[in-house]
């Protein structure tokens, strides 16, 4: 954790405290961002989820500067010596906590990320983490479930002669643009191995590095995977080999973990396509096969 982020946290328990607390409506507060995983710098805004029941959108502005001397919310745009030297910025999403707590509602992927890794800094009387808890768990399904996709599309963008192949049939642009989605579906395999949601796009790098397991050397080989040293050929390749790399690492543990056998690509494609009419089941599609009257 950094000092910033230990500075930012008092300040926030302080706004709870003095100005959120005394209102019935609050349930609790999560703070996301780089104040929810430590990463804070000196510059950062306090970024944090407000859920209000009722919800009421005049007990605390969405974006402001907050003054703890005067208790004055101010604008972001204002322009001040006073505000620069004791305005805290303050970035909050305001959330109706009965609608949250639903069972039908569903929450969006990228908000459990959030809530999932975030700090819960005030919770009045404990509704608010178990909500979270229930709403975030990732279970051993959903985690297969999504190995499994993203197995079978790595083996199909990385394996065999794909990558050469559409280089030399679709040419240097799309061939890269198959290598941007063979990243994704390896970040998205990362996720899943350690039962993680995905983040907002422009925040998965940042969440990705901080994996719990990343394979060995990930450091060395993720900037490679995720950009061509050069556009052509010879750096095409060499995006090829460190995508591949990675994926091999990622094979390799999920057999060590016993999340699979020794063929994790063929148990992820039948997996994720069982339905009559596949290759290993055609003697039986044929049998029940139904002819047109």
């Amino acid at each position: 954790m950094t000092p910033a982020t230990k500075e930012k946290r008092t300040q926030l328990t302080q706004f709870i405290r003095e100005v959120l607390a005394p209102f019935p409506e609050l349930v609790g507060v999560v703070g996301i961002g780089s104040i929810g995983t430590g990463r804070c710098r000196p510059d950062s805004d306090i970024d944090a989820v407000v859920f209000l029941d009722p919800l009421d959108l005049y007990i605390v502005p969405a974006e402001a500067i907050w003054v703890p001397q005067t208790d004055t919310f101010h604008s972001i745009f204002a322009e001040s010596e006073t505000l620069a030297a004791e305005g805290i910025p303050l970035d909050f999403l305001r959330l109706d906590f009965q609608l949250w707590s639903k069972p039908d509602f569903v929450w969006p992927e990228a908000r459990r990320a959030e809530l999932s890794q975030g700090w819960l800094a005030y919770d009045r009387d404990g509704r608010l983490a178990e909500l979270i808890a229930a709403r975030t768990a990732y279970g051993e399904a959903e985690q297969i479930t999504r190995l499994d996709e993203a197995i079978t599309w790595l083996d199909q963008h990385l394996n065999w002669d794909a990558p050469e192949q559409n280089w030399k049939a679709l040419g240097p642009t799309i061939a890269h643009d198959r290598l941007h989605a063979a990243f994704q579906y390896l970040a998205a395999a990362l996720f899943a191995y350690n039962r993680r949601w995905l983040p907002w796009r422009n925040r998965q790098m940042s969440a990705l590095l901080a994996l719990p397991w990343l394979p060995d050397h990930f450091d060395d080989w993720v900037l490679l995977a995720n950009n061509a040293p050069s556009l052509d050929k010879v750096g095409y390749d060499r995006r090829v080999l460190a995508l591949r790399t990675i994926f091999d690492d990622i094979l390799r543990q999920v057999r060590q973990d016993g999340l699979y056998g020794d063929d994790p690509i063929g148990a992820a494609f039948i997996r994720s396509h069982e339905e009559p009419g596949r290759s290993w089941n055609m003697a039986t599609f044929n049998e029940r096969r139904r002819k047109a009257e």
